[in-house]
């Protein structure tokens, strides 16, 4: 580029800024003719803001109702192993001797009974 197209470029650089920075833009005939696009654009930020603020909302409200599953889960768990512990035989039977009850638990294996049906009759 020879010196004078940088001349001419960096002058009109200077003047888009200063036009902008002036105001000219807003007494302009570009800013009246688009001035319902530029409301159109206002409207869609504004919606587009909103939506955003009610989606951070929910996002916030669903962690924290998937740290309650996970609470109420875990809480789950433990009691169930509690339950499945409390609930042996050898646990039962230290809760009899505790409370020195007359009732026992038969420590035999239980006899299968079987049936053969004559089919022969």
């Amino acid at each position: 580029m020879s010196k004078k197209n940088k001349k001419s470029e960096k002058k009109r650089k200077e003047g888009l800024f200063f036009y902008l920075l002036g105001g000219k833009l807003f007494t302009s005939n570009i800013f009246t003719k688009n001035a319902l696009l530029l409301g159109l654009i206002a409207v869609y930020s504004f919606f587009y803001v909103s939506n955003r603020y009610q989606y951070e909302k929910e996002l916030v409200r669903i962690d924290r109702l998937t740290k309650r599953r996970n609470e109420i889960r875990n809480n789950l768990l433990v009691t169930r192993s509690e339950f499945a512990h409390r609930s042996r035989d050898t646990e039962l039977m230290k809760e009899l001797k505790k409370q020195k009850s007359d009732f026992s638990i038969d420590e035999e294996n239980p006899i299968k009974t079987y049936i053969i049906l004559d089919k022969s009759k």
